[in-house]
């Protein structure tokens, strides 16, 4: 059976240099544009897709709304720990080995090898031979860790994430969706669907690495010829801050389902501190809110009689981007209250560069209107208008856009309903699709540094 599976990411980005706030401080930064891709992924009829949606409703001990808890945290270390040069190794598998090939970087491996003459000649002279045969043998990808192996500075930003996500989750009252806060030792178990225990974990990491590796056999033009095997491996520092997937499954009889992953990553490393402090707090809304997001698909997809990929591919692209505008809403008027708390060396304003960076990314075209209804609504009343209509923010922030003043809530659930055409062409139900990367959790593949 074919099943076409798209994925919903949401990552804390990394800027170019020249477009990081203060950057006459931070020359360096660097940062990736966040994506999403589709794959088709093929399971044996007896294979039953799982799909979890537990969360746990408690909140951490020890909250209450109005009153969480402050904790004595170093604000002047935890950023001197940041600001630190990036550690490259040592590299920690993290998942499983997915098996595929990446075009783009298949075509560099091969341009390489057809333009290292001293190796081709070299591979010549072990087989004998003038004339060569070649193959790509395997092709696959990886996503590997650096992790925190800093006891001060791993303890220390546990310390804050766990004290941000207890402020979050008690100003928001949105239920704790974490099995875990942790820090990643190597050895940890991750999977795709959400455990039966309940909730997401988080692990902290220090750095993040993608590697694609392709395996190529040479032989000579002769049948049954000695052979000489080539391993190329590709990786990337990728430098996304933070990340959180789930899954959209469509079968052949267009059927939907959707799975979590069962983690998120939060890396400690980047240039601009602020946005390893915000992403605690925005992923943490992310996951809080991403039933909703999944509701608000389901019901776009479900409007037509024969399901597309493009159709997918464009629905989830475009309701990740309401999202990110809901999050980021949020996260402005979240964080002055953390950094009051816990980063008292940093102004407000320079969160505000920080956000506004973003919007050369096209993920956060609706970032500036989430950010002015969330103030206008309130935190509270947000979040109840997105639980029970996410469609009608949507509505708010492209009538924002256009120019025109918000509607409250109650207006604008009622024009919820009208969506911009999105025009793609049609595809059979089972048809299968080439294998594409997909970005973060499992897998992610770019170009090689």
């Amino acid at each position: 059976m074919a099943r076409i599976v798209q994925n919903l990411s949401a990552f804390v980005p990394r800027l170019p240099s020249n477009q990081i706030p203060g950057a006459g401080k931070d020359p360096t930064m660097r940062l990736t544009r966040k994506k999403s891709y589709l794959e088709a992924v093929f399971r044996r009829p007896n294979v039953k897709v799982m799909m979890t949606l537990m969360v746990v409703c408690l909140l951490w001990p020890g909250t209450s709304r109005g009153n969480p808890p402050t904790r004595l945290l170093d604000a002047e270390l935890l950023h001197s720990f940041i600001l630190r040069d990036d550690q490259h190794n040592p590299l920690v598998a993290f998942g499983e080995v997915q098996n595929r090939v990446e075009t783009s970087l298949s075509r560099e491996n091969r341009a390489y090898l057809g333009g290292n003459q001293a190796l081709m000649d070299k591979i010549r002279t072990e087989l004998a031979a003038d004339s060569l045969q070649w193959q790509l043998s395997r092709a696959s990808m990886r996503l590997m860790i650096v992790p925190e192996q800093r006891p001060a500075y791993a303890a220390l930003f546990k310390n804050y994430c766990q004290a941000v996500v207890e402020f979050v989750l008690a100003e928001t009252c949105l239920p704790n969706p974490y099995h875990a806060i942790t820090t990643f030792q190597g050895d940890d178990e991750v999977g795709l669907a959400t455990p039966a225990r309940g909730g997401v974990t988080a692990y902290l990491v220090h750095n993040i690495a993608d590697v694609y590796t392709e395996e190529y056999v040479f032989s000579a033009a002769e049948h049954g010829s000695p052979q000489v095997k080539i391993k190329l491996s590709n990786r990337n520092f990728n430098g996304e801050v933070g990340s959180y997937s789930s899954y959209i499954v469509v079968d052949d009889n267009q059927d939907m389902e959707f799975i979590r992953s069962a983690y998120t990553l939060w890396q400690n490393s980047a240039k601009d501190p602020l946005n390893v402090l915000i992403a605690p707090v925005e992923e943490t809304l992310h996951i809080a809110l991403r039933d909703f997001t999944e509701e608000a698909i389901a019901h776009r997809l479900a409007s037509r009689s024969n399901i597309s990929r493009p159709f997918i591919d464009q629905v989830v692209e475009e309701w990740l981007a309401v999202e990110e505008a809901a999050v980021g809403g949020l996260v402005r008027q979240l964080m002055p209250e953390i950094m009051a708390r816990y980063l008292t060396s940093w102004p407000c304003a320079d969160l505000d560069a920080t956000l506004e960076a973003r919007r050369t990314f096209d993920k956060y075209r609706y970032l500036n209107q989430g950010i002015r209804i969330v103030e206008e609504l309130g935190i509270e009343a947000f979040i109840d208008l997105y639980r029970q209509d996410p469609r009608a923010f949507r509505s708010m922030l492209i009538a924002t856009m256009a120019g025109s003043q918000a509607s409250p809530p109650q207006a604008a659930a009622k024009q919820a309903q009208a969506e911009p055409s999105i025009q793609s062409p049609s595809s059979p139900p089972g048809e299968s699709f080439p294998l594409k990367a997909i970005p973060s959790s499992p897998e992610t593949i770019r170009k090689p540094s």
